[in-house]
């Protein structure tokens, strides 16, 4: 999936320059790359992120109830989570 996400973030910025070369780079040109760039850095991240489970979520001890990595305290029965780190 990180690899198809990297192929498309290239593939993009790639016709962004050849287009923007045959059409000489104008201030709205420059400001679409700059979109296609950071955004593109942004879903390379997300898919990396994906890739390493890294943004799954947990499950409460207590209940087996599915929780955020982060959260304090379990929203189905209330218990208190520890948090992986701690």
């Amino acid at each position: 999936m990180i690899f198809s996400t990297r192929v498309i973030v290239i593939a993009g910025v790639a016709g962004a320059i050849l287009l923007g070369i045959g059409m000489t780079f104008d201030a709205t040109a420059l400001f679409i790359l700059g979109l296609i760039v950071v955004f593109g850095g942004l879903g390379v991240g997300a898919a990396e992120k994906m890739r390493k489970h890294s943004v799954a979520p947990g499950s409460c001890p207590a209940c087996g109830g599915l929780v955020s990595p982060h959260a304090p305290y379990c929203k189905h029965c209330g218990e208190r989570l520890v948090p992986a780190g701690r």
